[in-house]
C-alpha cells in the first residue's frame, strides 16, 4: 500500500478514536466546544479522504505507460466546493442584510458579543451591499488564489507521481493552528507583555506564534519523511515556511473578520465556524509552495 493512502487509513483510525472517545457522555458533558471541534474535524477530514481514496482508483482498461485516474475529477470538485462555499461567505459579509442575520446567529449561540456592531441607517437601508475596501478585495484575491493553487498543486503531484506532497502541504499548516493553541494556552504572555498583533487578534500570543511555528515545522517534518521523497531540510524548510505563512493568513482572515465586525464567517463547522475560519492558515502557505513546486519541481 502506498504511502499516501497508509497515512489516510492511519488519520481517520485516530481522528475517529478521539471523536468516539469524546462522545462518551461523561467527556461529552465536561468538553462540549471540543466535542463539537472533533465531529467537524471527523466530517471534514472523512469527506476528504473519500475524494482523495477514490481519485486514486486507477484505470486498469486500458495498457499505458503512465497510470490514468478517472475519478480525480472528484478531489477538484471537493476543492471547488470549498471555493463556492468560501465565495458565499465572503459575499454575506459584502451583503448587508446577510451579515446582518449571521450576526444574530453568531449571538443567539454566544459566539457574538451581544452589542450591535451594525445599525442600519436611512443610508443603511436604501444600500444593499457595503462599499469594497482594499482589504475585501486583497482576501478575495488571496482566496482565489488558494483554490486555483489546491486544484494546481493536485495536478501537479499527481502528475509526477509525487502523491504525498498534497497532505504534507495541508497538514503542515493544520499542524501550525493545534500547535499555536497548545503553545499560547501554555506559555501565552509568560514572556512577552505584548500581543502578537492585539489589533487584529487579540488573543494570540506572541508565545504561542514562535513556539507553535517550531513545533509544528517539526511534526510536519517528520510527515513530510514519510510521505514525500524530499531530503529532511527541505522538508523542515518547506514545513516551517507553511507555519509562518499559515500564521499571516490567519492574520489576515482575523483583519477582515474584524473590518466587517463579526467573529466567525459562519457557522456551519460547529466549534470552528465558517469554511473560512478552518482553511485561515491555508491563504498564503499553499500558493506560495504551489508556485515554488511549480518552478523548481
Amino acid at each position: 500500500m502506498a504511502s499516501d493512502l497508509r497515512f489516510v487509513m492511519v488519520l481517520m483510525i485516530v481522528v475517529s478514536s478521539v471523536w468516539a472517545m469524546l462522545a462518551l457522555p461523561s467527556l461529552r458533558q465536561r468538553l462540549p466546544k471540543i466535542y463539537l471541534i472533533a465531529r467537524s474535524w471527523w466530517l471534514m477530514l472523512a469527506a476528504l479522504c473519500a475524494c482523495y481514496v477514490i481519485a486514486k482508483i486507477t484505470d486498469n482498461s486500458q495498457h499505458l505507460h503512465s497510470r490514468t485516474y478517472p475519478y480525480q475529477w472528484l478531489l477538484i470538485a471537493f476543492f471547488l466546493l470549498i471555493g463556492v462555499r468560501g465565495g458565499y461567505e465572503i459575499k454575506r459579509l459584502w451583503h448587508l442584510p446577510s451579515k446582518a442575520r449571521l450576526i444574530s446567529k453568531l449571538q443567539a449561540r454566544g459566539l457574538q458579543p451581544n452589542t450591535q456592531p451594525f445599525i442600519k441607517t436611512p443610508c443603511d437601508s436604501k444600500r444593499a451591499y457595503t462599499r469594497l475596501k482594499f482589504l475585501d478585495l486583497l482576501f478575495s484575491s488571496v482566496f482565489i488564489a488558494l483554490i486555483i493553487s489546491l486544484i494546481a498543486l493536485q495536478q501537479l503531484t499527481w502528475q509526477r507521481e509525487q502523491y504525498g506532497i498534497l497532505f504534507f502541504v495541508l497538514f503542515a499548516s493544520q499542524f501550525n493552528d493545534i500547535a499555536q493553541y497548545l503553545c499560547g494556552r501554555l506559555l501565552g504572555h509568560k514572556i512577552f507583555k505584548r500581543g502578537l498583533a492585539p489589533t487584529i487578534s487579540p488573543n494570540k500570543s506572541i508565545e504561542g506564534a514562535l513556539f507553535g511555528s517550531v513545533l509544528a515545522a517539526i511534526l510536519a517534518t517528520l510527515l513530510g519523511i514519510w510521505l514525500t521523497s524530499f531530503s529532511w531540510w527541505i522538508c523542515l524548510l518547506a514545513a516551517y515556511g507553511l507555519a509562518v505563512s499559515g500564521i499571516a493568513g490567519d492574520l489576515l482572515e482575523s483583519a477582515f473578520k474584524r473590518q466587517h465586525g463579526v467573529k466567525d464567517t459562519g457557522t456551519m463547522l460547529a466549534g470552528h465556524g465558517g469554511v473560512l475560519d478552518r482553511i485561515d492558515s491555508l491563504l498564503i502557505g499553499v500558493p506560495l509552495f504551489t508556485l515554488f513546486y511549480w518552478l523548481l519541481g
